[in-house]
């Protein structure tokens, strides 16, 4: 056996204690796969239509940002945005939350991506 599965609490009691186990909670863990970081900058954004609204980024991580914009996006809309990393970015509405919305980036070109990812290095990270 490679190890036994613990569960992590039973009745308000960790079933860790006295095992030496540190307990995690689950509430605490962080699902974001990449840091995320102050960044307020102007972007566009452009629908599949054509249209286009000016926002601002509010974050950014090497896989994404969250803009505010005066725009009627859904969840599983795909939009271009203006500059990211220098160039356009294709992007996917992955939360919305009034007119604050969280986009994916897809594939980024790799000038992009570094660029992007040097900017977030200079960036104070948000915790």
């Amino acid at each position: 056996m490679f190890g036994a599965v613990l569960p992590i609490n039973q009745g308000g009691r960790s079933m860790n204690q006295g095992l030496g186990i540190a307990e995690i909670k689950p509430h605490v863990l962080e699902r974001r796969r990449f840091r995320r970081y102050h960044y307020s900058a102007p972007i566009f954004i452009r629908s599949r239509d054509g249209s286009e609204v000016r926002g601002i980024t509010m974050e950014i991580s090497e896989c994404g940002t969250s803009v505010m914009a005066a725009a009627s996006l859904k969840v599983g809309d795909f939009v271009e945005l203006e500059p990211i990393g220098g160039a356009v970015a294709k992007a996917i509405v992955r939360r919305t939350l009034g007119k604050l919305y969280g986009l994916e980036f897809l594939g980024l070109s790799l000038a992009q991506a570094k660029k992007s990812r040097k900017i977030c290095k200079m960036l104070p990270v948000i915790a």
